[in-house]
């Protein structure tokens, strides 16, 4: 009995010992699954600290640069007008005007005008006419990054100037517009400021160029005004002219086509008179603008020919750019043309022509300026040619056209009053064609007649061409004798412009009845105070060096003799 008590209490004892060590051990697990539990925690925590840490630096950091971009904005759009923010805007982006540059292109009718650029190696650009493809790729395109490999063969690349072009190696292009409308263009090779991140860089640029709405909204209105002004201004200029100078016709197309080509920027113009609807044969010309060198003159006239030809053709006006111009056969320098039509009164046709060297096309608002003064001067000279053919006739040589001689004594007297008044200088040139008469017998009056003109156009021809002649007057004094004032012009420079006269008359090449007539002309030069003292004296030297001329052989010239002038 005792023995099993014994093993009883043995049992008891193993019993609670093993659910006492069961207990333990689950205790154990309990504790390292809550210890895990408390580790995993600790872990999330940690996790979730550095997550936040980093959202507040990020914060901070946005902050910072929320409140730099701030200030960025509020400095550009407090700017008084667009062209101090693009300035402004193009000074943060272009810090270095060595390595980058950018620019602001403004839309105006066709064409791109570059309003404000830094950093580019030249002043002279000129406008880039808008093609399809930039309103077709930018149109809605709020941004583009164009890049070194694809920029070479981007259009956008041609608008850059040719030396600055090596330089890029990306193009950022912005366009800008007003109520959905394209209004220009900026762009550059560098964004600001360069520690942010590209995308917070070209976010700022866009809210930059959107924040200018206002200003490009006044700019338009401004832009608007200044043209309205600039064409009030310039259209009462023109009308200046024609008041001034409604009983000069000749003076008034030279002073109207001269501001024409002045206001429309052109490299040269003409106005030009015919009968004949076709221009195969030029009454009268008038120019402006610049003139060539002798060894274009040849080439000029033919395209202006043909220019011509082409309008009389469509009569109508017409606008070539350079790529027209070649179709024609007509090429450098010339690169835009505007030939419009002029009726100046029945039977008489006129063309303006103005022509531009330069690469810059002719804007609508420029095309119609042209289309008023076409209208404007054709109305005028209407109003005009009659009292201009009185004076004409009043004045003028009938069949040369150059002053007869009763206006020509009265402007020798006038030009030596004022070179007496200012102690200045004039000379006198007398021509006799060489053995007219002879013309006369073998071909009748009607060639003599011919060979007259021609010379005269000759002679008016070659003053024009001369740079620095004073305003000339040229006359027939006589049946074949032509005389010229030339003001301001010393004896030297006289007898000088004197041999390029009878040299351009010695080329003259006419033919009639298929025998060709070799022209010749002696001249007489002389010159006040150097060989005269009144215009009777200055005539007699001039004439006397005339019958010198012929005496030694015709077809030269011959200058006054200083000793038969009279003492001062």
């Amino acid at each position: 009995m005792a023995l099993l008590d014994t093993f009883s209490n043995d049992v008891v004892m193993q019993s609670l010992f093993l659910t006492l060590l069961v207990i333990c051990i689950l205790q154990f697990v309990l504790y390292q699954h809550r210890l895990e539990r408390v580790r995993k925690k600790m872990a999330n925590d940690s996790r979730r600290l550095l997550g936040l840490q980093a959202e507040v630096s990020t914060l901070q950091k946005d902050r910072v640069q929320s409140k730099f971009e701030n200030q960025i904005f509020e400095e550009f759009i407090s700017q008084p007008n667009l062209d101090f923010a693009m300035k402004l805007l193009l000074t943060r982006y272009v810090p270095n005007e060595e390595t980058d540059f950018g620019a602001w292109l403004e839309k105006q009718d066709n064409v791109f005008l570059w309003r404000q650029f830094r950093g580019l190696s030249t002043n002279e650009l000129t406008s880039i006419p808008i093609g399809d493809e930039w309103l077709t790729e930018f149109q809605q395109l709020d941004f583009q990054i164009i890049y070194e490999e694809e920029l070479r063969h981007h259009f956008v690349y041609e608008s850059i100037p040719a030396a600055d072009r090596r330089r890029v190696k990306q193009l950022f292009v912005f366009p800008v517009r007003y109520q959905k409308e394209l209004t220009g263009f900026f762009m550059t090779t560098s964004l600001y400021p360069t520690e942010m991140a590209l995308e917070r860089k070209i976010s700022l640029a866009l809210r930059l160029l959107n924040g200018l709405e206002s200003h490009f909204h006044h700019s338009q209105i401004l832009r608007v005004q200044e043209s309205q002004l600039k064409n009030t201004r310039e259209l009462l200029e023109l009308r200046d002219i024609t008041d001034r100078h409604r009983n000069s016709v000749k003076d008034l197309v030279e002073l109207f086509l001269t501001r024409l080509t002045e206001q429309t920027r052109c490299t040269r113009s003409m106005i030009v008179f015919s009968r004949d609807p076709q221009f195969r044969e030029i009454r009268s010309i008038q120019r402006a603008g610049i003139r060539p060198e002798a060894s274009q003159r040849d080439r000029w006239e033919r395209d202006e020919r043909h220019l011509l030809r082409i309008a009389a053709h469509r009569q109508s006006r017409i606008v070539l750019d350079s790529e027209e111009l070649e179709l024609y056969g007509l090429g450098n320098p010339l690169k835009h043309v505007v030939v419009a039509p002029l009726r100046p009164r029945a039977g008489t046709f006129g063309m303006l022509c103005l022509l531009r060297h330069g690469s810059e096309p002719f804007t609508e608002h420029v095309l119609k300026h042209i289309d008023w003064a076409t209208s404007f001067l054709g109305e005028t000279l209407r109003r005009s040619l009659d009292t201009a053919t009185l004076e004409m006739q009043a004045t003028c040589d009938p069949l040369t056209g150059l002053l007869n001689r009763r206006v020509f004594q009265e402007k020798l007297i006038h030009e030596l009053e004022q070179a007496r008044a200012k102690n200045g200088v004039c000379s006198l040139l007398l021509l006799d064609l060489d053995h007219f008469k002879s013309v006369n017998d073998e071909f009748g009056h009607l060639a003599g007649d011919l060979v007259l003109k021609s010379v005269a156009n000759a002679l008016i021809r070659t003053l024009d061409e001369i740079e620095g002649l004073a305003k000339s007057h040229t006359a027939r004094y006589g049946g074949e004798e032509l005389a010229s004032i030339l003001p301001d012009t010393p004896p030297d420079a006289a007898v000088a412009i004197a041999e390029k006269i009878r040299e351009a008359v010695s080329a003259l090449e006419l033919e009639f009845d298929g025998i060709k007539c070799k022209v010749t002309t002696s001249v007489g030069v002389s010159a006040y105070p150097d060989y005269s003292e009144d215009a009777d004296s200055l005539f007699l030297s001039a004439d006397q060096a005339l019958y010198q001329a012929k005496q030694t052989g015709r077809n030269r010239v011959c200058l006054g003799d200083t000793e038969k002038a009279p003492a001062r």
